[in-house]
């Protein structure tokens, strides 16, 4: 059961990451930018060059989802790695097949 509680985990991660689109958010703007996934610094760089508020508001609103991308992945990690150790300590899924 833990396994499948870090499946969904990752799933939420993966939405995260989904949500971060700040390659659009500058291309829309007339920003070239060559890779689609932009690092935290790439985009704090582009927030201090960037005088519209509703851009930065937006950059900002992306920057919270890298973070929450990157804090339910190690989630989901540390959750499948606990199913596994339980599954040693208390094999339930063997018994399901």
């Amino acid at each position: 059961m833990v396994i499948i509680a870090s499946i969904f985990v990752f799933c939420i991660a993966a939405i995260f990451r989904l949500l971060d689109n700040s390659a659009n958010i500058l291309i829309s703007s007339g920003i070239s930018v060559s890779p689609f996934y932009l690092s935290e610094e790439e985009i704090k760089e582009q927030m201090l060059k960037i005088e519209n508020r509703k851009m930065r508001k937006k950059l900002k609103r992306t920057l919270v989802f890298q973070k929450l991308h990157k804090i339910f992945l190690v989630l989901a990690i540390f959750t499948f790695l606990a199913g596994i150790v339980y599954e040693f300590i208390n094999p339930t899924l063997v018994t399901l097949l």
